[in-house]
Protein backbone atom coordinates (compact mmCIF):
# COMPACT_ATOMS: atom_id res chain seq x y z
CA UNK A 1 0.00 0.00 0.00
CA UNK A 2 1.03 3.53 -1.25
CA UNK A 3 1.66 6.37 1.78
CA UNK A 4 -1.08 8.14 0.15
CA UNK A 5 -3.34 4.98 0.58
CA UNK A 6 -2.09 4.65 4.19
CA UNK A 7 -2.32 8.22 4.95
CA UNK A 8 -5.87 8.35 3.24
CA UNK A 9 -7.48 5.52 4.97
CA UNK A 10 -5.71 6.81 8.69
CA UNK A 11 -7.45 10.53 8.10
CA UNK A 12 -10.64 11.08 9.03
CA UNK A 13 -12.95 11.88 6.19
CA UNK A 14 -13.68 15.68 6.01
CA UNK A 15 -17.76 16.70 6.25
CA UNK A 16 -18.68 17.36 2.89
CA UNK A 17 -20.94 20.10 4.87
CA UNK A 18 -17.39 21.80 6.47
CA UNK A 19 -16.43 24.81 5.19
CA UNK A 20 -13.29 25.36 3.01
CA UNK A 21 -10.94 27.93 5.45
CA UNK A 22 -11.82 31.58 4.60
CA UNK A 23 -12.00 34.98 6.32
CA UNK A 24 -15.09 35.21 8.05
CA UNK A 25 -15.32 39.47 7.41
CA UNK A 26 -17.65 40.92 5.53
CA UNK A 27 -18.86 44.50 5.35
CA UNK A 28 -22.63 43.16 5.13
CA UNK A 29 -23.19 42.64 8.59
CA UNK A 30 -26.05 43.63 10.87
CA UNK A 31 -23.81 46.24 12.97
CA UNK A 32 -22.58 47.68 9.43
CA UNK A 33 -25.91 48.14 8.72
CA UNK A 34 -27.18 49.54 11.95
CA UNK A 35 -23.83 51.73 11.35
CA UNK A 36 -25.61 52.98 8.13
CA UNK A 37 -28.69 53.66 9.49
CA UNK A 38 -27.48 55.60 12.98
CA UNK A 39 -24.84 58.13 10.62
CA UNK A 40 -27.53 58.52 8.03
CA UNK A 41 -29.44 60.49 11.12
CA UNK A 42 -26.80 63.04 11.52
CA UNK A 43 -26.75 63.48 7.66
CA UNK A 44 -23.74 60.93 7.39
CA UNK A 45 -22.72 57.84 4.62
CA UNK A 46 -20.81 55.40 5.89
CA UNK A 47 -20.01 53.93 2.82
CA UNK A 48 -19.24 56.92 1.84
CA UNK A 49 -16.79 57.31 4.92
CA UNK A 50 -15.24 54.07 4.26
CA UNK A 51 -14.61 54.57 0.42
CA UNK A 52 -12.90 58.05 1.32
CA UNK A 53 -10.80 55.85 3.95
CA UNK A 54 -9.80 53.77 0.81
CA UNK A 55 -11.65 50.26 2.13
CA UNK A 56 -12.12 47.56 -0.31
CA UNK A 57 -14.99 45.76 0.21
CA UNK A 58 -13.39 42.50 -0.35
CA UNK A 59 -11.30 43.27 2.24
CA UNK A 60 -10.53 39.83 3.68
CA UNK A 61 -8.53 40.80 6.58
CA UNK A 62 -10.75 41.22 9.85
CA UNK A 63 -8.11 44.04 11.54
CA UNK A 64 -7.90 45.81 8.57
CA UNK A 65 -11.36 46.29 8.45
CA UNK A 66 -11.80 47.08 11.74
CA UNK A 67 -9.11 49.82 11.77
CA UNK A 68 -11.15 51.42 8.71
CA UNK A 69 -14.34 51.01 11.33
CA UNK A 70 -12.67 52.72 13.66
CA UNK A 71 -11.58 55.73 11.44
CA UNK A 72 -15.10 56.00 10.58
CA UNK A 73 -16.10 56.92 13.73
CA UNK A 74 -13.54 59.21 14.22
CA UNK A 75 -14.22 61.01 10.89
CA UNK A 76 -17.61 61.57 11.94
CA UNK A 77 -16.85 62.61 15.17
CA UNK A 78 -14.89 65.11 13.49
CA UNK A 79 -17.08 65.98 10.78
CA UNK A 80 -20.14 66.68 13.60
CA UNK A 81 -17.81 68.45 16.20
CA UNK A 82 -19.97 65.85 18.44
CA UNK A 83 -17.66 63.64 20.21
CA UNK A 84 -20.96 61.60 21.90
CA UNK A 85 -22.00 60.81 18.21
CA UNK A 86 -21.41 57.17 18.83
CA UNK A 87 -24.81 57.19 21.19
CA UNK A 88 -26.70 57.58 17.68
CA UNK A 89 -29.20 54.62 17.28
CA UNK A 90 -30.86 53.04 13.89
CA UNK A 91 -33.92 53.11 13.46
CA UNK A 92 -34.74 50.22 15.76
CA UNK A 93 -32.22 48.74 17.96
CA UNK A 94 -32.87 45.43 16.70
CA UNK A 95 -31.32 45.86 13.62
CA UNK A 96 -28.13 45.41 15.02
CA UNK A 97 -28.93 41.57 15.75
CA UNK A 98 -29.84 41.23 12.31
CA UNK A 99 -31.36 37.50 12.21
CA UNK A 100 -30.79 37.11 16.33
CA UNK A 101 -33.45 38.89 17.07
CA UNK A 102 -35.51 36.07 16.77
CA UNK A 103 -33.13 34.24 18.82
CA UNK A 104 -33.29 37.15 21.13
CA UNK A 105 -37.22 37.99 21.42
CA UNK A 106 -38.11 34.17 22.02
CA UNK A 107 -35.18 33.44 24.75
CA UNK A 108 -36.82 32.80 28.05
CA UNK A 109 -35.14 35.72 29.92
CA UNK A 110 -32.31 38.69 29.69
CA UNK A 111 -29.81 36.08 30.91
CA UNK A 112 -30.94 33.79 28.29
CA UNK A 113 -30.71 36.63 25.57
CA UNK A 114 -27.02 37.68 26.52
CA UNK A 115 -25.91 34.21 26.36
CA UNK A 116 -27.41 33.92 22.45
CA UNK A 117 -25.87 36.97 21.74
CA UNK A 118 -22.54 36.03 23.38
CA UNK A 119 -22.61 32.59 21.53
CA UNK A 120 -23.25 34.07 17.91
CA UNK A 121 -21.15 37.36 18.04
CA UNK A 122 -19.44 36.47 14.66
CA UNK A 123 -22.34 36.94 12.55
CA UNK A 124 -22.99 40.31 14.48
CA UNK A 125 -19.91 41.46 13.65
CA UNK A 126 -16.40 39.61 13.15
CA UNK A 127 -14.47 42.47 14.94
CA UNK A 128 -16.65 42.40 18.14
CA UNK A 129 -16.55 39.47 21.11
CA UNK A 130 -18.10 39.84 23.69
CA UNK A 131 -17.85 37.74 27.60
CA UNK A 132 -20.06 37.55 30.45
CA UNK A 133 -18.68 37.17 33.80
CA UNK A 134 -21.35 36.29 36.63
CA UNK A 135 -21.14 36.98 40.03
CA UNK A 136 -23.39 36.58 43.09
CA UNK A 137 -24.62 40.26 43.46
CA UNK A 138 -23.53 41.84 39.73
CA UNK A 139 -22.53 40.48 35.82
CA UNK A 140 -19.84 41.64 33.59
CA UNK A 141 -20.43 41.98 30.20
CA UNK A 142 -17.04 42.78 28.31
CA UNK A 143 -16.28 43.82 25.34
CA UNK A 144 -13.53 43.81 23.32
CA UNK A 145 -12.84 45.00 20.11
CA UNK A 146 -10.57 43.76 17.40
CA UNK A 147 -7.21 46.26 17.44
CA UNK A 148 -5.29 46.76 13.96
CA UNK A 149 -2.72 49.15 13.93
CA UNK A 150 -4.72 51.64 15.64
CA UNK A 151 -7.10 51.68 18.85
CA UNK A 152 -10.56 51.42 18.93
CA UNK A 153 -12.18 54.87 19.40
CA UNK A 154 -14.52 55.72 22.23
CA UNK A 155 -17.13 55.94 20.08
CA UNK A 156 -17.26 52.64 18.82
CA UNK A 157 -17.76 51.29 22.42
CA UNK A 158 -20.53 53.82 23.07
CA UNK A 159 -22.62 52.59 19.73
CA UNK A 160 -22.29 49.18 20.84
CA UNK A 161 -23.12 49.81 24.09
CA UNK A 162 -25.51 51.78 23.72
CA UNK A 163 -27.32 49.79 20.95
CA UNK A 164 -27.29 46.44 22.56
CA UNK A 165 -28.72 48.12 25.99
CA UNK A 166 -31.57 49.21 23.49
CA UNK A 167 -32.46 46.07 21.90
CA UNK A 168 -32.43 44.19 25.24
CA UNK A 169 -34.87 46.97 27.05
CA UNK A 170 -36.95 46.63 23.65
CA UNK A 171 -36.92 43.00 24.05
CA UNK A 172 -37.74 43.07 27.54
CA UNK A 173 -40.28 45.99 27.47
CA UNK A 174 -38.64 46.79 30.72
CA UNK A 175 -35.39 49.37 30.97
CA UNK A 176 -32.58 47.74 32.71
CA UNK A 177 -30.46 50.17 34.15
CA UNK A 178 -26.72 49.33 34.47
CA UNK A 179 -25.06 49.36 37.64
CA UNK A 180 -21.92 51.23 36.17
CA UNK A 181 -20.46 51.35 32.76
CA UNK A 182 -16.36 51.40 32.36
CA UNK A 183 -14.08 52.90 29.92
CA UNK A 184 -10.76 53.10 28.83
CA UNK A 185 -10.79 56.54 28.41
CA UNK A 186 -10.69 59.52 29.71
CA UNK A 187 -13.67 61.68 30.93
CA UNK A 188 -15.21 63.64 28.40
CA UNK A 189 -15.76 67.55 29.15
CA UNK A 190 -19.71 67.20 29.13
CA UNK A 191 -20.95 63.74 30.19
CA UNK A 192 -24.24 64.46 29.94
CA UNK A 193 -25.28 62.44 26.72
CA UNK A 194 -23.48 59.13 28.70
CA UNK A 195 -25.60 59.60 31.14
CA UNK A 196 -28.80 60.43 29.42
CA UNK A 197 -27.69 57.05 27.23
CA UNK A 198 -27.44 54.61 30.00
CA UNK A 199 -28.62 56.23 33.28
CA UNK A 200 -26.12 54.66 35.83
CA UNK A 201 -22.50 55.19 37.03
CA UNK A 202 -20.03 56.22 34.25
CA UNK A 203 -16.20 55.07 35.31
CA UNK A 204 -13.54 56.26 33.07
CA UNK A 205 -9.46 54.96 33.09
CA UNK A 206 -10.65 51.35 33.50
CA UNK A 207 -8.43 48.44 31.98
CA UNK A 208 -11.17 47.73 29.52
CA UNK A 209 -14.69 48.38 28.52
CA UNK A 210 -17.83 46.71 30.32
CA UNK A 211 -21.54 46.98 31.50
CA UNK A 212 -22.34 45.98 35.05
CA UNK A 213 -25.73 44.55 35.90
CA UNK A 214 -27.14 43.45 38.81
CA UNK A 215 -27.38 39.61 38.41
CA UNK A 216 -30.99 39.62 39.79
CA UNK A 217 -31.77 41.77 36.34
CA UNK A 218 -30.40 38.87 34.30
CA UNK A 219 -34.03 37.07 35.58
CA UNK A 220 -36.09 39.70 33.96
CA UNK A 221 -38.41 37.95 32.00
CA UNK A 222 -39.12 38.58 27.95
CA UNK A 223 -42.79 38.49 27.23
CA UNK A 224 -42.59 37.05 23.72
CA UNK A 225 -41.06 34.27 24.93
CA UNK A 226 -41.57 30.32 23.09
CA UNK A 227 -38.89 27.50 23.27
CA UNK A 228 -40.01 26.25 20.12
CA UNK A 229 -38.92 28.95 18.26
CA UNK A 230 -36.16 29.63 20.53
CA UNK A 231 -34.80 26.19 19.55
CA UNK A 232 -35.75 26.40 15.80
CA UNK A 233 -33.47 30.19 15.51
CA UNK A 234 -30.65 28.52 17.38
CA UNK A 235 -30.31 25.93 15.05
CA UNK A 236 -30.56 28.48 12.03
CA UNK A 237 -28.06 30.68 13.62
CA UNK A 238 -25.56 27.79 14.04
CA UNK A 239 -26.33 26.75 10.50
CA UNK A 240 -24.93 30.44 9.52
CA UNK A 241 -22.09 30.63 11.80
CA UNK A 242 -20.84 27.14 9.94
CA UNK A 243 -22.13 28.50 6.41
CA UNK A 244 -20.03 32.11 6.85
CA UNK A 245 -17.12 31.02 8.00
CA UNK A 246 -17.56 32.20 11.39
CA UNK A 247 -17.47 29.61 13.68
CA UNK A 248 -14.59 29.91 16.04
CA UNK A 249 -12.93 26.58 15.39
CA UNK A 250 -12.41 28.13 11.84
CA UNK A 251 -10.74 31.13 12.45
CA UNK A 252 -8.66 28.83 14.89
CA UNK A 253 -7.59 26.44 12.64
CA UNK A 254 -6.82 29.27 10.25
CA UNK A 255 -4.51 31.10 12.75
CA UNK A 256 -2.96 27.25 13.67
CA UNK A 257 -2.13 26.87 9.78
CA UNK A 258 -0.61 30.56 9.86
CA UNK A 259 1.57 30.19 13.24
CA UNK A 260 2.37 26.53 12.83
CA UNK A 261 5.65 27.53 11.26
CA UNK A 262 6.77 29.61 13.98
CA UNK A 263 6.56 27.22 16.24
CA UNK A 264 4.22 25.44 18.87
CA UNK A 265 1.03 27.42 19.04
CA UNK A 266 0.17 28.64 22.31
CA UNK A 267 -3.72 29.03 23.50
CA UNK A 268 -3.18 31.97 25.17
CA UNK A 269 -1.40 33.68 22.42
CA UNK A 270 -4.52 32.48 19.91
CA UNK A 271 -6.80 33.90 21.86
CA UNK A 272 -5.19 37.40 21.96
CA UNK A 273 -5.00 37.36 18.22
CA UNK A 274 -8.87 36.12 18.41
CA UNK A 275 -9.23 39.12 20.52
CA UNK A 276 -10.71 37.50 23.35
CA UNK A 277 -9.46 35.85 26.53
CA UNK A 278 -8.33 32.20 26.98
CA UNK A 279 -11.17 31.56 28.98
CA UNK A 280 -13.49 32.83 26.28
CA UNK A 281 -11.75 30.72 23.80
CA UNK A 282 -12.11 28.07 25.69
CA UNK A 283 -15.76 28.13 26.64
CA UNK A 284 -16.57 29.02 22.96
CA UNK A 285 -14.97 26.10 21.53
CA UNK A 286 -16.56 23.53 24.41
CA UNK A 287 -19.76 25.08 22.86
CA UNK A 288 -18.55 23.71 19.48
CA UNK A 289 -17.74 20.75 21.06
CA UNK A 290 -14.50 20.62 20.19
CA UNK A 291 -11.01 22.40 22.16
CA UNK A 292 -8.24 23.88 21.70
CA UNK A 293 -5.46 20.61 21.46
CA UNK A 294 -8.24 18.87 19.56
CA UNK A 295 -7.69 21.50 16.99
CA UNK A 296 -4.18 21.83 17.20
CA UNK A 297 -3.46 18.07 16.56
CA UNK A 298 -6.28 18.06 13.86
CA UNK A 299 -4.37 20.92 11.86
CA UNK A 300 -1.23 19.40 12.42
CA UNK A 301 -2.21 16.23 11.04
CA UNK A 302 -3.87 17.44 8.29
CA UNK A 303 -1.00 19.47 7.35
CA UNK A 304 1.09 16.44 7.55
CA UNK A 305 -0.58 14.51 5.35
CA UNK A 306 -0.31 17.30 2.35
CA UNK A 307 3.28 17.37 3.26
CA UNK A 308 3.80 13.51 3.19
CA UNK A 309 1.76 12.94 -0.24
CA UNK A 310 4.12 15.88 -1.82
CA UNK A 311 7.55 14.42 -0.62
CA UNK A 312 9.11 17.35 -1.29
CA UNK A 313 10.75 18.20 2.51
CA UNK A 314 12.56 15.95 4.68
CA UNK A 315 10.90 14.88 7.79
CA UNK A 316 12.68 16.85 10.03
CA UNK A 317 11.35 19.81 8.36
CA UNK A 318 8.27 18.67 8.83
CA UNK A 319 8.64 18.65 11.90
CA UNK A 320 9.49 22.20 12.04
CA UNK A 321 6.80 23.58 9.64
CA UNK A 322 4.14 21.68 11.82
CA UNK A 323 5.65 23.87 14.76
CA UNK A 324 7.23 20.78 16.92
CA UNK A 325 10.31 21.87 18.91
CA UNK A 326 11.96 18.45 18.60
CA UNK A 327 11.68 15.79 15.24
CA UNK A 328 11.06 13.05 17.84
CA UNK A 329 7.87 14.55 18.87
CA UNK A 330 6.75 14.47 15.07
CA UNK A 331 7.92 10.94 14.97
CA UNK A 332 5.67 9.74 17.36
CA UNK A 333 3.03 12.20 16.16
CA UNK A 334 2.74 10.46 12.86
CA UNK A 335 3.08 6.75 14.19
CA UNK A 336 0.02 8.06 15.74
CA UNK A 337 -1.96 9.38 13.13
CA UNK A 338 -1.09 7.08 10.27
CA UNK A 339 0.62 4.03 11.78
CA UNK A 340 3.73 4.59 10.36
CA UNK A 341 6.85 6.94 10.96
CA UNK A 342 7.30 9.58 8.53
CA UNK A 343 10.58 7.84 6.98
CA UNK A 344 8.77 4.71 6.33
CA UNK A 345 5.85 6.12 4.88
CA UNK A 346 8.03 8.66 2.44
CA UNK A 347 9.66 5.27 1.12
CA UNK A 348 6.17 3.83 0.27
CA UNK A 349 5.35 7.02 -2.07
Amino acid sequence: MSSASLIAASTPRQDATKPKSRAATSLVSSWHNAMAQAMATRGLCLQSLLEQLGLDETEPDPRVLSDAYSSAWELAAARTGDAAIGLSVPAHPLVALGLLAHLVLSARDLGDALQYILRFSALLSPAVCMDLQRGDEQCLLQVEILKGLQPPPMQRYDFIANVLLQSLNWATNVRVRPLHVDYPFAAPQDMDPWLKAFGCELRFGAESFCIAFATADLATPIPTANAGVATLCERSAQQAMVQRGGSIQVRVRQLLTQELPKGDPKREAIAAMLNMSERTLQRRLLEESTSFNKLLDETRRELAATYLKRGSISPTEMSFALGFADPSNFYRACKRWFGHSPSRLRSLA
